[in-house]
């Protein structure tokens, strides 16, 4: 007999909504991972290469372009890793912070190679574009676990696609998120019965992260502990452990040095040891500035983490792959050291499986609900971080004119939004920049001579205003703009040997549309700065 309860208009009403929501959370995604690719480097912001490290870096990366950072972060290793997969030589350790911690974390700089297909440039896009990749593959296959038949899985479910972990893994280009998706991969084929995949699903995460191997355990059957050590276990655990062991072999027997430095010594200490240093230092740091209200998020993050490990850790649940999961990783929770819980960036990601683990398994009960939202207070703070960082966007001129060219410095010039412009917006077919009202673009001709140069756009207003450019203080151009878009406009420009600097205003203050924070006056539409000849001095 159907059931007419689970198939009423109202309940069918209730499943369209929760599925509109996943489908609205896969569309919210993609356009905050097209909004982190850059207009000159695409995704090659994402690693954090350091200026500090880029003279010790190895050559490919210094040939390929990529943008530098004052502060730099570890993706920067291991995408140079993926230029170098074979992981063997001098140059490649002399670039590794650490070699033997780096080059035995491979995987995913193979994954990176191979997407690139082996030319540098790909190579280093694949690598800081692979984690939205394998995010996707995660949320993907999270839908067997929770999918979109109540409010419950709704809410679990987001909290898992956009919890912290994941975001700062694939903002800063590591190796966690798609760590993630091998272990939630190996966990659903140990749940159909094909435990032998998921061991060797298991192997390559060891090679992608060795605390990976820390989920074996799901390769143990149903029933009692002891009955499960069989010989078929250890098999399996053989599988997923030996390549790892192979593959560390291999790194410590090619290098040169023969010593690296010990970096890892703080990631571990006596439980709680870590957990309680953080907390104490948050506090401290907090007291010095007067409680700022940031303070209680942070508490908040540190809070929740806890809670779910301690749940887990508290109500094992027999048989189940996700419960074993937990409990190993709120294991390594308790023992992580202060390296990694400094500053909550690290520790989210490292406890990624717990996170999953936890909001699958939480109990359902409705008095629950605000222990379950407060435990994902990580997903509150990953959405609101999920934002690109800014780095100016250039108009480059390397394709148009060899008057660009320095050669004392073999590189060329470009046209440089500095003061007053937002981000470039809209793809290369079209595209547009918005200025506040006063914006200053430069441009450094590196010759001994003036250089002519045409500069075309259109414009693009809220209201009607007067636009006006100068060059190098004098007045050049101006025109009113009365619609939203004006006219097509080409300016012939002269610019002097040296630095110029090209000032777009409007006398007309800026206004605000709509939730857009920004203050807006005018933009500047499908602009190009072509240049023509160089002036002879006769003229």
């Amino acid at each position: 007999m159907e059931n007419t309860s689970t198939n009423s208009p109202q309940e069918r009403l209730k499943r369209l909504v929760y599925k509109s929501i996943y489908i609205a959370a896969f569309v919210f995604f993609a356009l905050k991972i097209y909004q982190h690719h850059h207009y000159n480097y695409g995704y090659s912001l994402l690693p954090l290469f350091n200026h500090d490290f880029q003279e010790r870096s190895i050559e490919l990366l210094k040939e390929t372009h990529h943008y530098t950072h004052e502060d730099g972060y570890d993706g920067q290793f291991y995408a140079q890793l993926a230029l170098k997969p074979l992981a063997r030589g001098t140059e490649i350790e002399t670039a590794l912070d650490n070699y033997t911690y780096r080059a035995r974390r491979i995987l995913f700089s193979w994954t990176a190679w191979c997407l690139g297909l082996g030319q540098p440039s790909w190579i280093l896009q694949a690598y800081s574009f692979q984690n939205a990749i394998f995010w996707f593959l995660t949320a993907i296959l999270l839908i067997r676990w929770l999918p979109p038949i109540n409010a419950q899985n709704t809410f679990r479910y987001i909290a898992c696609f956009f919890t912290l972990g994941l975001v700062n893994s694939f903002s800063r280009a590591l190796l966690d998120g798609p760590s993630l998706f091998l272990i939630v991969l190996a966990a659903f084929l140990i749940e159909t019965r094909r435990s032998w995949l998921g061991a060797a699903t298991l192997g390559l995460a060891g090679l992608g992260k060795e605390t990976n191997l820390i989920a074996v355990v799901t390769l143990l059957g149903p029933g009692k502990l002891r009955s499960n050590l069989n010989s078929q276990f250890i098999l399996k655990a053989a599988i997923a452990i030996l390549p790892f062991v192979l593959w560390f072999a291999y790194v410590l027997s090619s290098s040169q040095f023969g010593n690296s430095e010990n970096i890892g010594t703080r990631n571990f200490t006596l439980p709680f040891v870590g957990a309680f240093e953080t907390f104490l230092t948050i506090i401290k740091v907090a007291g010095d500035k007067g409680f700022p209200p940031g303070t209680f998020l942070t508490l908040a993050t540190l809070g929740s983490l806890l809670v779910q490990g301690i749940y887990l850790l508290a109500r094992p649940k027999k048989n189940s792959v996700w419960s074993r999961i937990g409990i190993v990783f709120a294991i390594l929770m308790l023992v992580l050291g202060p390296a990694v819980w400094e500053g909550l960036q690290a520790v989210p990601r490292v406890l990624l499986p717990m996170t999953i683990a936890f909001n699958i398994l939480f109990s359902r009960k409705l008095f629950l609900i605000p222990i379950l939202v407060f435990a994902n207070t990580l997903t509150f703070v990953g959405i609101s971080s999920f934002e690109p960082k800014l780095i100016e966007e250039r108009f480059e001129m390397v394709d148009e004119s060899n008057l660009a060219y320095d050669p004392s410095t073999n590189e060329y010039s470009y046209l440089e939004f500095t003061n007053g412009w937002s981000i470039n917006e809209g793809k290369k077919s079209r595209y547009w920049r918005w200025s506040q009202g006063d914006s200053v673009a430069e441009f450094f001709v590196p010759r001994n001579h003036s250089i002519e140069v045409e500069l075309s756009f259109t414009t693009k207003t809220i209201s009607p205003r007067d636009i006006i450019l100068e060059v190098n203080g004098e007045h050049i151009w101006q025109a009113e703009n009365e619609q939203l878009y004006g006219d097509v406009y080409t300016i012939p420009l002269i610019l002097i040997p040296g630095n110029n600097t090209l000032r777009f205003y409007s006398p007309t203050p800026p206004e605000k549309i709509g939730s857009d924070p920004r203050p807006l006056s005018f933009a500047l539409v499908d602009y190009n700065f072509r240049l023509i000849r160089t002036i002879p001095e006769s003229e």
